[in-house]
């Protein structure tokens, strides 16, 4: 017989035998028969899924814990054969099919291993994100380590948690990606795994395909279902083992080209087929030579040539299923499934007396791992990689094969055993001497916002759905955080509950958001909600001084305590701008708190005291700022924010000293209680400046809004001219890569920004200078539109080279990849950030010489036009005024007409330097000397 004839009798015998008639009796199986022989089902979606991973292997010298050579030599090996073809090979399918998609789990311990020992695979995965983010390639999250701890019997499964943050934390770092699919190590499933997944907000789940899965209950269930998982909306996907190892495992043996494959998979019955595979098994365990790339190469044509063959990922698979009433998963712990070996279930690692054990110790010693902490909990955590247990498998047979293939110890289960004793008591002890000497608390820090950008993973399962950024100064409390997490530090986080804003950012409706607030743990994120504010799209929407008061009175009467309490008493407060200050920072002067002040803006706001029915103010009036009118007492929320501080900051040290130098006197810009006790702190020497630095995650290499990332290594101005196209296209501008971009991000305030100034010279700019475009992104103050109105009748009437649209951070990190320059005109400027995300994208930077502006940018000028030397990173106008914006803007204009190899090299530096200059880990280096000062001298960790 044929092998084409052999794969499609296989293949229709799925369609009964998957359901695994033994199981059943001999009625019920009859039945079964019957009824899938009369109905008609679809033609299922066709998932690809491919897994990366490596473990770091323990090294069977007592004196070294991982096998450092061995786990170079293993990736640089496999990354050859298969890795870096195959990406590439993918890559390049990708961009050529319209309607080929492919998904990704990759382990946390794999991206180290790549980090570590070949960048290029990291490059190429970045390309292949890039190259499929319509939708066509998705990345899965998991735990990190690929480990076991979702088997633990703790009922809240910490760990696992732990874990699956941290793998979210590496994927955003890495790749700016926020995956909302999952899948456990090697497809483990049961009902606790599935719960846990949807209470961190998961809308799918990979699993492996059991019998018992279709068995259950009177209704035939498809051999190609998903399920629901029991308890929860979680979608599962169960992977269809036949097919996926018919590439992946049998063929070698039994090759099969790809319009049979094809032909196979348009003959299943059945909604939704999974396919998943080892990613090496392209070249590694199945080599080149035996065709397994030309399979790959020729399948996305042959599937193409199927028209009933429809491709989806996990994501798309969760929204189609949505609504659809699907047979129920109901999997117990005592019978989790997984793909490995012919059982199906946790056999692989739990099978002998010796795995049990070795597993149920690495268990035990979570809780001293954590108290420990630094390099024990990491070590620790690589013990869970479920492949440090599964090397001690004793099956027979092929299964045997597979485990003997992966054993680093010669095949040994003897030595694989010793190390991995050995290992486990040599970490036991450290991690008892350790507890001795170990500070039992740390100090925490808890930020106290009303605005944030997106946060890390690691502060908890809420932190994927809050953003309630409206400026500069969310973006500064976001990358701070991360920092901060990033280095251990307790970091905690008080914002406003912008309900409807979250909800929309998320995409749930009511029922949707309510269901996740009672599943998720908010872990280290605490919100305060009120019916004030929770429809409001800002924290300056409606009513502001409400919405002060609320969020003021709910961190005095309810948070504080609480979060202090936890902490045994050491907490550092850092509040942000006038919002946060008020009766908060009264309060914690008065209860003993350190307070760090960060004074984003002089803005302030008089809070009538009655609004603050509720609150024992007697007991911390002395602290007030208070401000009369006609008989009516306030309170000054900036002044008395100040006034508490133990120390302030600015984020500029031109705008502090413009404040304590009495600038801006000619105009209500400082407020003089503001002024005042800024005065006071800076000649106490209790005032500082720390300038803001961007997250690495908005950088253009990284980012996933722009259609072709790039750094300072690429070809800049090729990168920036296929980004300025697509800016072009989707911003209604014409198009033509040669355009010089002029852009702005700033909010359309005319209080600071300078909006007007933009609506007087934008119309005439363009008109004289033809190779010019101007494109604005941003909001008004609140939901005030009556400049997003003015700027859109500009755009409307320009022709196209003029684009006016409300912000959208999509579309905004966009705008900074296409455009040549990044402007404004402000009045005056604490920081800002629009110059350094600017600088960082390739764009130069124009602005007024004031404030942050005056601290960041350096005039540009090179030898040829006669400056000392080349340097510089953009332009400053000195007068508030049309004038002094047009000459700025004529500057840059001069620079951005000059030959691109001028450009190029002059782009690629100021790129270099930003890098350098407004680095992550120098903003959060300076404040954590900051903290350890307020902390008596004491590091926090």
């Amino acid at each position: 017989m044929r092998r084409t004839e052999t794969l499609l009798l296989t293949t229709r015998k799925y369609k009964v035998d998957n359901f695994s008639l033994k199981r059943l009796d001999t009625v019920k199986g009859k039945q079964l028969v019957a009824n899938l022989s009369s109905r008609r089902h679809p033609m299922p979606l066709v998932l690809f899924y491919f897994q990366l991973h490596q473990p770091f292997r323990l090294h069977p010298h007592p004196d070294r814990f991982l096998w450092d050579d061995l786990n170079r030599d293993v990736f640089k090996r496999v990354s050859e054969k298969s890795y870096l073809p195959a990406l590439e090979m993918f890559q390049n399918l990708i961009a050529e099919y319209g309607d080929f998609k492919i998904t990704l789990g990759i382990s946390g311990t794999f991206l180290e291993q790549a980090e570590l020992h070949e960048s290029r695979v990291i490059k190429l995965l970045e390309g292949l994100i890039r190259a499929g983010e319509d939708r066509r390639v998705e990345i899965l999250d998991e735990t990190y380590y690929h480990s076991l701890c979702g088997l633990f019997s703790d009922p809240l499964l910490q760990e696992f948690r732990d874990q699956v943050s941290l793998h979210r934390d590496r994927l955003k770092k890495l790749f700016g990606v926020f995956p909302t699919s999952f899948r456990n190590t090697e497809l483990m499933y049961n009902n606790r795994i599935a719960e846990t997944a949807a209470q961190m907000g998961y809308r799918s789940i990979l699993c492996e395909k059991r019998a018992d899965m279709y068995a259950s209950g009177e209704k035939p269930v498809s051999p190609n279902a998903v399920f629901r998982a029991k308890g929860c909306d979680l979608l599962v996907i169960p992977r269809n083992r036949e097919l996926s190892d018919d590439i992946a495992y049998r063929f070698t043996g039994k090759p099969v080209s790809p319009e049979d494959y094809a032909r196979a998979l348009a003959e299943i019955d059945g909604e939704a087929v999974l396919l998943g595979y080892d990613f090496e098994h392209i070249g590694e365990h199945i080599w080149r030579e035996r065709g397994i790339f030309e399979f790959w190469q020729g399948l996305p044509a042959a599937l193409q040539r199927r028209a009933s063959i429809v491709q989806a990922v996990p994501a798309e698979m969760a929204d189609h299923f949505r609504d659809t009433d699907c047979p129920i998963a109901d999997i117990h712990s005592l019978s989790t499934s997984s793909w490995a070996d012919e059982t199906r279930d946790t056999r692989g690692w739990l099978g002998n007396f010796t795995q049990y054990t070795l597993f149920k110790e690495i268990e035990e010693m979570e809780a001293r791992a954590k108290k420990a902490g630094g390099e024990i909990l990491l070590r620790w955590r690589q013990l869970t990689t479920s492949d440090q247990v599964y090397f001690l498998h004793e099956g027979s047979g092929e299964d045997h094969a597979v485990h003997s293939y992966f054993n680093p110890y010669g095949g040994s289960i003897a030595q694989a055993s010793h190390v991995l004793t050995r290992k486990i008591d040599q970490l036991g002890f450290a991690a008892e001497k350790l507890q001795i000497l170990k500070r039992p608390v740390k100090t925490a820090i808890l930020i106290i916002t009303p605005e944030t950008g997106r946060l890390p993973e690691d502060m908890g399962g809420l932190a994927k759905f809050i953003s309630g950024k409206s400026g500069g100064q969310g973006e500064v409390v976001s990358a701070l955080c991360e920092g901060l997490s990033g280095r251990g530090v307790d970091v905690h986080l008080v914002t406003l509950n912008l309900k409807k804003r979250f909800q929309r950012e998320a995409g749930l409706d009511e029922k949707e958001w309510r269901e996740m607030r009672y599943r998720i743990d908010p872990a280290n994120i605490h919100l305060v909600g009120s019916a004030v504010f929770a429809e409001n799209l800002s924290a300056y929407e409606g009513d502001p001084l409400r919405t002060a008061a609320e969020f003021q009175k709910g961190i005095v009467n309810n948070l504080l305590k609480d979060i202090r309490a936890h902490h045994q008493g050491k907490l550092i407060i850092h509040s942000h701008d006038w919002m946060a200050g008020g009766i908060v920072t009264a309060y914690a002067k008065a209860t003993g708190l350190p307070v760090l002040h960060t004074v984003h803006n002089v803005f302030t706001a008089h809070l009538p005291l009655d609004y603050l029915a509720g609150v024992n103010v007697a007991n911390i009036t002395d602290n007030l700022f208070y401000y009369n009118d006609n008989g009516r007492l306030y309170i000054d929320c900036q002044a008395t924010a100040i006034k508490n501080a133990t120390l302030i900051n600015f984020v500029g040290e031109q705008f502090l000293r413009e404040v304590v130098q009495d600038y801006f006197m000619d105009r209500p810009l400082v407020p003089p209680g503001v002024r005042k006790e800024v005065k006071a702190k800076y000649e106490s020497d209790e005032a500082l400046a720390i300038i803001n630095a961007p997250s690495p995650n908005v950088y253009p290499e990284r980012s996933p809004h722009i259609i072709r990332r790039y750094g300072p290594d690429d070809d800049v101005l090729a990168a920036k001219r296929e980004n300025l196209l697509e800016f072009q296209r989707r911003a209604g501008l014409n198009q033509n890569p040669e355009a010089i971009l002029f852009f702005w991000p700033s909010r359309l305030d005319p209080f600071q920004k300078g909006v007007e100034l933009l609506e007087e010279v934008a119309v005439p700019f363009v008109n004289t200078h033809r190779d010019v475009q101007i494109a604005i992104v941003a909001d008004g103050i609140g939901r005030e539109r009556t400049h997003l109105e003015i700027l859109g009748a500009m755009a409307f009437a320009s022709g196209g080279r003029i684009a006016c649209y409300p912000f959208r951070e999509d579309l905004s990190l966009l705008g900074y990849a296409a455009a040549n320059d990044v402007f404004g005109a402000s009045l005056y400027e604490p920081c800002g950030q629009i110059d350094q995300v600017g600088n960082i994208f390739g764009a130069t930077a124009t602005n007024r010489d004031t404030g942050g502006y005056h601290d960041k940018i350096k005039e540009l000028g090179l030898i040829m036009d006669g400056a000392p030397e080349d340097g510089g990173n953009g332009f400053l106008f000195r007068d508030y005024d049309v004038g002094g914006l047009r000459h700025g803007l004529e500057k840059s204009l001069a620079f951005h007409r000059k030959p691109d190899d001028i450009r190029e090299r002059e782009i690629k530096r100021i790129m270099r330097e930003a890098r350098e200059r407004y680095q992550l880990p120098g903003m959060i280096d300076q404040y954590l000397g900051v903290y350890e000062r307020l902390n008596g001298g004491e590091p926090l960790f």
